[in-house]
């Protein structure tokens, strides 16, 4: 499916949708603004259509985020001091979804931001996601069936799992950032529940294309699986990226596994991941994510840290460009790959309106060890962010 069959798909609908104006009952609008709130109005604004009963149009909504955020970096490269400070646009991105003929959903959002650190510049860069669903419901013992082709996001980590729109640091780990990459493949989705299971297995084109992919490069396989034990939450994620040489390659690795259990202890949330894989040339990675939580103010602030461990075998290893590389550029100074990384996050969120709108703060401590004197590194970064969605 390419994005001509996906705009006439839109295109259909909103067609039919008015040519049946005439022929279905439309509820009356609410007798009240849900603007007379400003959180009910982040979280109900973009909702500008509603009517199980139309037949051919159910669901019609616009949904957009905005995230800034700024960050002061101070460190050491095989002894050379460097420090900066910048902010970024994060994020900006604008998107909508309708769901239609009661069964398929179609989604589709852009992001908006080209520039990046200490450089902003707005206007449509690339599409995040583009896909559509269509709902098979309950279909031999399996509940939830459903199938999704399109720009997906690559769900590999517990962090990548959880959206940028509520994950409680400023930036996720960089073990999480290795495999999980920011990709978005173009791929089909199979996905439901079954025996107190979650589940997703999903095919994806390794071509890199800023909509939807061809099928003329390599093929990413990724099983989802989550389920309750031992008091909590287990989710576990095994990827297999076959690819040639020659191919496009939206990932690092040949192949990874990650394993998370979430549990309550008490008023804390805890968080562990662990992750290993080989890349391409059988290097070994492997990390560790212990990340606890708790509300200091129930529901208005919380207290996050975060310790991470990410080896390899070999020099495989980037510390996140965010912020050192980029501080670390400023000052004329390089960073080469180690095999070893220590991080340590501690911060504090405050939610105005859930996650809908807060501010966060932090302080990270980095290391990075390797054979190259330019892998020696030692960084703080204190960061302040903003983050909405509507």
């Amino acid at each position: 499916m390419d994005k001509k069959v996906l705009t006439t798909i839109v295109g259909g609908i909103a067609l039919a949708g008015v040519a049946n104006a005439g022929t279905v009952e439309v509820p009356a609008p609410a007798p009240s603004s849900p603007c007379g709130d400003w959180c009910e109005c982040l979280k109900e604004v973009g909702k500008l259509y509603k009517n199980k009963s139309n037949p051919f149009i159910q669901e019609f909504k616009f949904f957009g985020r905005a995230q800034y955020q700024w960050g002061y970096t101070d460190g050491e490269v095989d002894g050379e001091e460097f420090n900066a400070q910048g902010d970024e646009l994060r994020r900006l991105r604008l998107g909508a979804q309708v769901k239609f003929l009661n069964n398929f959903k179609l989604k589709g959002n852009i992001n908006l931001e080209q520039g990046g650190f200490r450089n902003h510049e707005f206007g449509y860069n690339n599409f995040d996601e583009l896909k559509l669903t269509y709902s098979l419901g309950s279909v031999g013992g399996f509940d939830d069936l459903a199938l999704t082709y399109g720009r997906q996001k690559f769900t590999f980590s517990q962090e990548a799992h959880t959206s940028s729109k509520k994950i409680k640091t400023v930036e996720r780990s960089n073990i999480a950032n290795f495999f999980y990459n920011s990709a978005r493949p173009t791929g089909l989705t199979l996905s439901g529940k079954s025996s107190g299971f979650d589940f997703g297995f999903s095919v994806y084109s390794s071509d890199i294309d800023e909509a939807i992919g061809n099928w003329d490069d390599g093929q990413i396989y990724l099983l989802n699986l989550g389920f309750e034990a031992a008091g909590g939450e287990f989710g576990v994620d095994l990827a297999y990226n076959d690819v040639d040489a020659d191919d496009d390659d939206d990932l690092n690795f040949e192949w990874g596994t990650s394993v998370s259990y979430t549990t309550d202890l008490g008023n804390w949330e805890l968080m562990v991941n662990g992750l290993y894989g080989q890349t391409q040339d059988s290097d070994a990675v492997y990390g560790l994510v212990i990340m606890p939580s708790t509300y200091i103010i129930e529901d208005k602030l919380e207290f996050v840290a975060r310790y991470q461990y990410f080896g390899a075998d070999e020099q495989d290893v980037k510390i996140n460009s965010r912020n050192v590389r980029n501080a670390a550029k400023f000052d004329d100074l390089s960073v080469a790959k180690g095999d070893e990384n220590h991080s340590l996050y501690a911060g504090l969120n405050y939610y105005f309106c859930g996650h809908n709108s807060k501010l966060m703060t932090g302080v990270e401590y980095e290391t990075l060890d390797g054979e190259d004197a330019a892998a020696d590194v030692e960084a703080t970064t204190f960061w302040l962010a903003y983050r909405m969605y509507f």
